[in-house]
């Protein structure tokens, strides 16, 4: 073979690799966009809320999906009942029947109906902060574990530092704030708390209870409904809580569970807070869904 095929085979071997090279990185590309194409397709796009501070969470992880100001400290209302509950349901014997505190249960706003002299458990008043987002059963509920109002505050303060809830100030059981500006939390804190009183079964249990039938401890039955909307008109939702005062807004608190996967969402001061929860649980789930099958 002479100098000048010999050029020309080389010439034509170095052609093929440059072709098969381009080949294979095209091949890459239309990979890599039909897996994103594939991806858009299956999110949903990311909603416009009302809210003032939001986020979900993943339950399981913590893993934020979604958030707007979630580390602004805002007043979160009756939300506040999620750490007041945990705590009644974790200080033990909450079977056992007592006598409400009469000063205790002299509180505005919503209420489960106590009266001087009513006999109840913890679990009662956990239904009652729960559901109906009685006042008078936080108020009753703090004297009951810690003796006063202001010792059972200095508990909730020091649940939320163990925990790591750097931006959350508890003034009230109730979450009552009309003469405080320092009762706040965050969106994140309370998604974060949440994880941790949906860990507690007996919690799980109470806020995703609809309506409940209970008697006091003279034996007169009373029925108690949950404030929360989302538990019928959201698909998934197993909780968690309501909340409203004219200086916090509207405020919630829910978890929702699909394909075995929990998500809890938090808003704070958001006028259009079913919708929005209802909302972000479309999106983040079908974020959720496309990384798996992606993956």
């Amino acid at each position: 073979m002479d100098k000048y095929t010999i050029k020309r085979v080389a010439v034509c071997m170095v052609c093929l690799v440059v072709m098969a090279s381009c080949i294979c990185i095209r091949s890459r590309s239309a990979s890599s966009q039909a897996s994103s194409s594939v991806l858009s397709a299956s999110v949903r796009s990311e909603p416009q809320i009302a809210a003032r501070a939001a986020v979900v969470v993943e339950y399981e992880t913590g893993r934020v999906l979604y958030e707007k100001n979630a580390d602004l400290e805002l007043p979160m209302a009756s939300t506040t009942k999620i750490m007041t509950t945990l705590l009644t349901l974790e200080s033990g014997d909450i079977d056992d029947w007592f006598t409400v505190d009469s000063e205790a249960i002299k509180v505005e706003g919503s209420s489960m109906g106590l009266s001087e002299g009513k006999v109840v458990t913890k679990r009662i008043l956990s239904y009652g902060m729960m559901l109906p987002s009685g006042n008078d059963a936080a108020n009753a509920a703090a004297v009951a574990v810690a003796g006063s109002i202001e010792d059972f505050v200095d508990l909730m303060n020091e649940k939320a530092e163990n925990f790591g809830l750097m931006n959350t100030h508890f003034v009230t059981p109730s979450g009552l704030d009309d003469y405080t500006d320092e009762h706040y939390s965050t969106a994140l804190d309370m998604a974060n708390l949440t994880r941790l009183a949906l860990s507690n079964e007996t919690f799980r249990e109470i806020c995703g209870t609809k309506s409940i039938c209970l008697e006091f401890g003279d034996g007169e039955s009373f029925w108690l409904s949950n404030s929360n909307k989302l538990l019928s008109s959201c698909d998934g939702v197993i909780g968690v809580k309501t909340g409203f005062t004219d200086k916090a807004g509207r405020c919630l608190v829910s978890a929702c569970e699909r394909d075995g996967v929990t998500l809890i969402c938090v808003t704070l001061s958001d006028p259009n807070d079913w919708y929005d929860h209802t909302n972000l649980y479309d999106y983040c789930f079908s974020m959720v869904g496309a990384v798996t099958h992606i993956g």
